[in-house]
């Protein structure tokens, strides 16, 4: 049985530190939409592959990066590399420095002007 809440795995470092002092404003907004989740903070560079990892070994379902794009690929590794990865969805709150992968899908970028905005 899967774990109905969300984990997020939150990079603080990413897009200049601006989700270190950004992820207050943005778990407001998570938990005003409804949405139920835990969270945990990237220590360096590989551990939100393992962090992700984890999580889909251990049964959640939805998996949330929010960070930028290394964080966004070693979260998908991780799921990738997980026993759950075929019952684990991901979502994205992108606020990386490019943003790339979250432009070229239409993803709206950045902190306080993400899709999360009122």
């Amino acid at each position: 049985m899967s774990v109905q809440y969300a984990r997020a795995i939150v990079n603080p470092a990413a897009g200049g530190r601006s989700i270190y002092r950004e992820w207050p404003w943005i778990s407001k907004r998570m938990i005003d939409k409804g949405l139920l989740f835990d969270y945990v903070y990237t220590e360096g560079a590989g551990h939100a592959t393992k962090l992700a990892r984890a999580a889909a070994n251990a049964d959640y379902r939805y998996l949330i990066a929010v960070g930028g794009d290394g964080t966004v690929n070693e979260v998908v590794n991780g799921i990738l590399n997980s026993s759950g990865s075929h019952d684990t969805i991901l979502g994205i709150v992108s606020a990386g420095t490019t943003c790339s992968f979250a432009r070229s899908i239409g993803i709206l970028c950045g902190g306080r002007s993400n899709s999360l905005a009122e």
